[in-house]
C-alpha cells in the first residue's frame, strides 16, 4: 500500500489563513502524505465544484479545516464548500 492521500478542504478567509493551510500542506507533503489542495492543484479556469468532487472521490481522506467561516458557508450553501 502506498502513502495515504488527503484533500484539504477549507475556506479562503484571508491571506494569513491561506498561508497557514499552505504550511500545513507543505508539512504533510514533507511527511510523505500525498496532498491535494487548491493552492497547488486548482488552475485558473478550472471549475471549483468539479475540482472539489474529484478531490473528495480520489483521495483516501478529506481533512476539513472547519472554522466559523467554513461552517457559515456550508450552512448557507455559499461559495466553495457550500456548493450543492
Amino acid at each position: 500500500m502506498g502513502n495515504p492521500s488527503i484533500f484539504i478542504s477549507y475556506s479562503q478567509e484571508d491571506e494569513d489563513h491561506k498561508k497557514w493551510v499552505k504550511q500545513l500542506a507543505d508539512r504533510l507533503l514533507s511527511d510523505g502524505i500525498e496532498v491535494t489542495v487548491d493552492q497547488y492543484d486548482l488552475k485558473l479556469g478550472d471549475r471549483l465544484p468539479q475540482f472539489m468532487e474529484q478531490s473528495i472521490s480520489t483521495n483516501d481522506f478529506v481533512l476539513i479545516i472547519c472554522t466559523p467561516t467554513y461552517r457559515k458557508k456550508s450552512n448557507e450553501r455559499n461559495g466553495g464548500v457550500g456548493y450543492d
